[in-house]
């Protein structure tokens, strides 16, 4: 079908402005990839890759992201890009559907709507799966000035399908694939404003079945896809890159110019049809990295230095951020300032080799309530260039795995089951760190080295979590009779004090192999009691602490213990969280 202009709520009037507005703010088409990981492009260079020259030939023209990460599932990835905000804010936490987790809440707000001030005009072809609570028109009442696909996670079949249109679903019997095409081809023709347009495959999910001949070059004869359904993912994933290659030869040459092309991954390949390397049991649906890296390619005019590789860590959630401001949109302006995003702009690293990366930490979770990491099975993950932190939760608490990308990129030796390397260590308090401040979560972390003598092994520990309006409750154990006064010590910085690098060997002052961890800002004397004591610290209840990093070490009087008399523990970093 054609449609018209005032379908798109555009009149005549404007004309002439959206042709000039055309002609500063370039167009954005993403293409989101359904069930395919890193292992499903041919670029990526993994074994047994279905043949996809179309995309590969998107790389060889722009920026392909080795360390692009999303969602474990498809509707939290979804929702994240839309809204630029992670999945624990929105109550995204699984695929929609059934009763394990919520819909998009209507009250988010999402990316058309905040290009549509800037007079871009957006479009949604293929698969939503954010819910369907107002109706058949959900994604167009929430922003969209157009919607055309279905609002369901999957199909059964690719043949035979509820296509919904105009807000309303009528049978069609169009190769899916093909139809999500045939339409981006007619909003793109019909729309003289610059545009956002989202095309949404739902290849490769399942069901497995054999595209139409002329779009892939498998060979299934003979073959069922229940049985073997590797060839079919093969051939689904060849024929997407077929119809994508018509997509963007069938673009008039000056608008292709004037577009960028966003691949994406919307979660890693399905466990039915992962090949070795692969794990399918570390594959989509897990927060391990098979589950979680996805494929990310960016081609157009915004891209400097095509050709290239970019290892910057960048996930779903950035996408907000960088179409926003790829249509000449401040996201951050645009929306309400007491909404917490959780997106950055990946633009600069679009724009030239080499440049410094955009952020140092990427988080990925997946959960069954509204509420994130309450119930058994939840998990997350947060990783840095190198190192990453998994937390699942079970019955019987929340176990933590900790892995050496660099080393073990195949999540094969977890570190916490055997005594950390100071490279590790560090690590893991990084993102137990990091992990705690995003999630508001409580949370105190030992690190650095405490000293004894004479009999004495002092050690701080945390008896409960630093909450607001509660009492941080600490002890000091390892002490002797002969321990006398006992002081703790409470900073806000654990890098500089009095112009020392953190930690400071004390030895140079008598407490011989001792160090100094924290910046005190405020001592106090704790009551003299051995061989333990107690060390209490109320918090406030004031929400401006949340996410306040206090850091906590005690030092102990100990006649004989070395020339200065004196031990000191190693420290605690105490994230407030609520």
């Amino acid at each position: 079908m054609i449609h018209s202009l005032i379908g798109y709520g555009i009149t005549t009037t404007l004309a002439l402005t959206a042709t000039l507005a055309a002609q500063a703010t370039s167009n954005v088409l993403l293409i989101i990839a359904d069930d395919i990981g890193v292992d499903g492009i041919g670029c990526y260079g993994y074994p047994n890759a279905a043949p996809t020259p179309v995309i590969d030939q998107l790389a060889q023209q722009g920026v392909r992201f080795t360390a692009a990460h999303a969602c474990p599932t498809c509707s939290p990835t979804r929702a994240s890009l839309l809204t630029g905000r992670h999945g624990f804010r929105t109550g995204v936490g699984q695929p929609i559907g059934g009763t394990l987790s919520g819909e998009l809440p209507a009250s988010e707000v999402i990316l058309p709507e905040i290009l549509s001030p800037a007079n871009v005009t957006s479009g949604l072809i293929g698969k939503w799966h954010l819910g369907s609570g107002l109706g058949l028109s959900t994604p167009t009442v929430m922003g969209f000035d157009l919607f055309t696909g279905i609002l369901q996670g999957s199909l059964s079949s690719y043949y035979q399908w509820m296509k919904i249109e105009n807000g309303q679903a009528t049978p069609s019997s169009t190769y899916t694939t093909t139809d999500i095409v045939d339409e981006s081809l007619q909003f793109i023709a019909a729309t003289t404003t610059p545009w956002f347009l989202v095309a949404s495959f739902n290849a490769a999910h399942s069901p497995y079945e054999a595209p139409p001949a002329n779009l892939h070059s498998q060979n299934l004869a003979g073959l069922n896809p229940q049985t073997t359904p590797i060839p079919f993912y093969k051939a689904m994933v060849e024929a997407m890159d077929s119809e994508i290659g018509r997509l963007l030869t069938s673009m008039p040459p000056a608008t292709r110019a004037n577009t960028t092309v966003i691949f994406l991954g919307d979660n890693g390949t399905s466990g039915q049809v992962v090949e070795s390397p692969f794990d399918p049991l570390r594959s989509k649906g897990t927060v391990y990295q098979g589950g979680v890296r996805v494929p990310l390619i960016v081609t157009g005019p915004t891209v400097g230095s095509p050709a290239r590789t970019e290892p910057g860590l960048v996930h779903a959630v950035d996408l907000f951020h960088t179409i926003a401001e790829l249509q000449s949109v401040d996201a951050r302006t645009a929306v309400p300032q007491s909404v917490a995003l959780d997106g950055v702009s990946f633009t600069s690293l679009l724009q030239a080799a080499g440049q410094p990366g955009v952020r140092q930490h990427v988080y990925s979770q997946k959960f069954s309530s509204t509420t994130a990491m309450t119930v058994p099975g939840d998990a997350e993950v947060i990783r840095d260039a190198r190192h990453e932190l998994l937390r699942f939760q079970m019955q019987a608490g929340v176990r933590e795995e900790l892995y050496d990308l660099d080393t073990d990129p195949w999540e094969t030796t977890n570190l916490l089951l055997q005594p950390l390397a100071p490279a590790a260590e560090a690590a893991y308090r990084d993102l137990s760190t990091e992990l705690a401040r995003l999630r508001g979560i409580a949370r105190a972390i030992p690190f650095g080295n405490g000293c004894g003598g004479s009999g004495a092994q002092p050690v701080l520990h945390a008896m409960t979590q630093p909450t607001l309006g509660t009492i941080f409750r600490m002890r000091v154990s390892g002490l002797t009779a002969a321990v006398g006064s006992t002081f703790g010590a409470i900073g806000f910085d654990d890098e500089l004090w009095l112009g020392n690098t953190l930690p400071w060997d004390l030895t140079p002052l008598g407490m011989t192999g001792c160090e100094l961890l924290v910046a005190p800002t405020i001592t106090k004397l704790l009551p003299a009691t051995s061989p333990i004591l107690a060390w209490n610290e109320p918090l406030p209840n004031n929400s401006a602490l949340l996410g306040l990093g206090l850091y906590m070490q005690a030092f102990v009087a100990l006649t004989g213990a070395n020339p200065a008399n004196a031990l000191a523990t190693r420290a605690l970093e105490a994230v407030v969280g609520s």
